[in-house]
């Protein structure tokens, strides 16, 4: 598989983490890129700017995260990786799409506490991960549209993709729900899938212990949610 075919992405903001330099073997196999606002010339990423079009800095990186297909037409497949995410696997690309997408055009962990997008936002306005009026509105919504209970839930930080028609309509469907919604992902992704008729496959383990992917961390917290 030729890098052209591959991007490994990320984004990061406000210096809340610090990008590593990818193994070698994923360096001869993909392209690497990261969207930044303070760059961090690091050998084996290729540092473009990021989108700043909102005031909350964890915005502008969705964008990023989730139009994939905009920022790398060209490119027949993806793997995003949040910045406290660092790529550990010597698996080949070619085994880790034959693995992973052998079925489905996307892929990522389940998350290993909640399986449904009620008790996530519950969680996230326990411990003010944004705005509790975004959350509940956007929930309401989802209620309102008969979207069921315990129907699932994944982990946004690692998302293997490929380029179809069908992911370009899912990404940006995925998209909207964030403009009108919350900027916590999670709350979204399912019930995007889910009216979409969109199935996924799960990348094996949690983010915390997998074979593929370490979560470094973050240099600080964030700040409190921003507006918009």
């Amino acid at each position: 598989m030729r890098a052209c075919n591959f991007v490994v992405y990320t984004a990061i903001t406000k210096g809340y983490n610090t990008l590593l330099p990818p193994l070698p073997l994923w360096q001869r196999q993909a392209r690497f890129v990261a969207f930044m606002e303070e760059p961090q010339p690091v050998s084996g990423w290729e540092i473009q700017p990021l989108y700043r079009r909102f005031k909350d800095p964890c915005r502008n990186a969705k964008i990023h995260k989730i139009l994939s297909h905009v920022y790398f037409p060209e490119t027949r497949y993806s793997l995003w990786i949040d910045g406290s995410i660092f790529l550990k696997s010597t698996m080949p690309l070619s085994s880790m799409v034959g693995a992973y997408l052998k079925r489905h055009d996307l892929a990522l962990h389940r998350n290993p506490i909640r399986n449904c997008v009620y008790q996530e936002a519950a969680f996230c306005l326990k411990y003010n991960l944004d705005r509790p009026e975004l959350i509940i509105r956007q929930i309401q919504r989802y209620f309102d549209a008969g979207y069921p209970q315990h129907n699932g839930m994944v982990e946004c930080g690692v998302i293997l993709r490929r380029h179809t028609a069908k992911i370009q309509r899912f990404n940006e469907a995925w998209y909207e729900e964030i403009k009108l919604g919350s900027r916590r992902d999670q709350l979204s992704f399912n019930y995007t899938a889910h009216q979409l008729g969109i199935k996924y496959g799960c990348l094996p383990g949690i983010i915390g212990a997998n074979p593929h992917f370490e979560n470094v961390g973050h240099l600080r917290e964030r700040s409190d949610p921003g507006k918009d």
